[in-house]
């Protein structure tokens, strides 16, 4: 169960990450993966709480300034020991009993190229808000690009690191995973998971910077998809 590292991309986290590792330790015991925090620019005090993290063999990463989930989560992954990648976030709203079952699903997966486990929340616990920008964008995501994913906007996902490593990096891709791995004729499977309130602290996302940013990327990769389309 070990044999694969988990990547957490944090911006101002300090309130949740460290409880969070602690439930990842306690859930996995001796089989601990290789556990990966980017910390991505943050201005909290989670460097100077760090230090006891390294020692617990924790790896990590950190961006002198915050470039965004999509660089770090490519940070984590670059950086990563093993092939199977599974990615999560740091709020503690993706617990960590789920990632065992999407690795579980994974195992008993055919391992075909690009294929994608996308975690699906059965039960949104975050704001009305929130809950209906990603509504708005996941149906009109889902009308362009046919991605096959229930939930993109979910974080907890996993994936083959050679395979993300072979798609182009594009600014907030983390969130057209599934159309980008669709792309490259993958397949993606959607697992039922919980899903929880964040520990502490408050979203980095609103409805301006989820909804009309998400629209015009989700442009940009259908153009990208247009072109692949168009070589085959």
């Amino acid at each position: 169960m070990n044999n694969f590292t988990i990547i957490i991309p944090i911006f101002n986290e300090s309130e949740s990450i460290f409880r969070l590792l602690d439930e990842i330790s306690y859930e996995f015991q001796k089989k601990l993966p290789e556990i990966l925090i980017v910390d991505d620019g943050s201005n909290d005090d989670f460097q100077q709480k760090s230090a006891n993290l390294k020692k617990r063999k924790f790896k990590i990463f950190t961006h002198t300034k915050n470039l965004g989930k999509s660089k770090a989560m490519e940070t984590g992954i670059k950086n990563a020991g093993n092939d199977l990648i599974c990615v999560m976030d740091g709020d503690g709203q993706n617990p960590p009993y789920e990632v065992k079952k999407l690795i579980n699903h994974w195992k008993k997966t055919p391992k075909n190229n690009f294929t994608l486990i996308c975690g699906n929340r059965t039960s949104r616990k975050d704001t009305f808000i929130k809950r209906l920008s990603s509504k708005l964008a996941n149906k009109i995501r889902r009308l362009i690009l046919d991605d096959d994913c229930n939930d993109t906007a979910c974080a907890l996902k996993v994936f083959s690191k050679s395979d993300y490593l072979k798609i182009p990096y594009l600014k907030n891709m983390h969130r057209f995973l599934p159309a980008l791995f669709k792309m490259r004729n993958g397949a993606i499977y959607n697992i039922a998971i919980d899903d929880r309130e964040r520990f502490a602290g408050i979203s980095k996302f609103n409805f301006n910077n989820r909804f009309w940013v998400g629209i015009l990327d989700l442009i940009k990769v259908w153009i990208l998809i247009k072109k692949k389309r168009s070589y085959l």
